[in-house]
């Protein structure tokens, strides 16, 4: 076992989970730059090991075993079928201790399924537990987020308002009409009247990717 056996192990983990090994560090707890290139090697050049308290951290919040992160240090996870998903019910989801400040699943409240590989590995799920967007979504209906590909308009969106500015936060889901650098047109699904929103009262915007019923 090597250093670079290790490291490579750490990146194909991150991987699996959907996340950068910056984001699987925070998701443990840890700094986001303890896997950064700068941190893996010694000013001479060479490599350092990752410290073993930073490695247990990263497979418990994985639910990884040591022996099953033994075949992330040889395996190629670009070969993978697919990807676990994080994944949760709109109404759980709504809080945002479940939530980084980037918007991205945190904590280990999320569920992970297989899913098909998609072009953002960062993609999440919110499945929708009641009528309230009818016809457009029903219960049950898993919405797939990607926070890494560009919005455009008209594409059906969920955001996060910011409990501290607007005094009623949580998640909504809509249709982005227009965007600028100021403000948000927002088009709710059960609606007809557009909604303008400060973009300072938003804390993540996220384009729904694709949505299995």
């Amino acid at each position: 076992m090597k250093q670079e056996d290790i490291w490579l192990g750490i990146d194909h983990l991150a991987d699996q989970v959907g996340v950068s090994p910056a984001r699987l560090a925070r998701m443990a707890g840890l700094d986001q730059a303890v896997f950064s290139a700068g941190r893996r090697r010694k000013p001479d050049g060479e490599l350092r090991w990752p410290s073993m308290e930073s490695l247990a951290k990263v497979l418990q919040v994985s639910n990884v075993s040591l022996g099953d992160f033994v075949n992330y240090m040889h395996g190629d996870p670009s070969t993978r079928s697919g990807f676990k998903l994080p994944t949760l019910s709109l109404d759980k989801a709504e809080n945002e201790q479940n939530y980084d400040e980037d918007g991205f699943p945190s904590g280990t409240v999320w569920d992970y399924v297989e899913f098909p590989d998609l072009q953002d590995p960062h993609c999440f799920g919110l499945i929708v537990k009641s009528n309230q967007y009818e016809p457009v979504y029903r219960e049950g209906d898993l919405l797939v987020c990607a926070p890494g590909i560009s919005v455009r308009r008209g594409d059906r969106v969920v955001y996060r308002l910011r409990n501290s500015l607007t005094g009623h936060g949580g998640l909504f889901i809509g249709t982005l009409l227009r965007q600028t650098p100021y403000t948000i047109d927002i088009g709710p699904l059960n609606r007809d009247n557009p909604e303008t929103i400060q973009a300072q009262h938003i804390s993540w915007l996220t384009r729904i990717a694709w949505a299995r019923q």
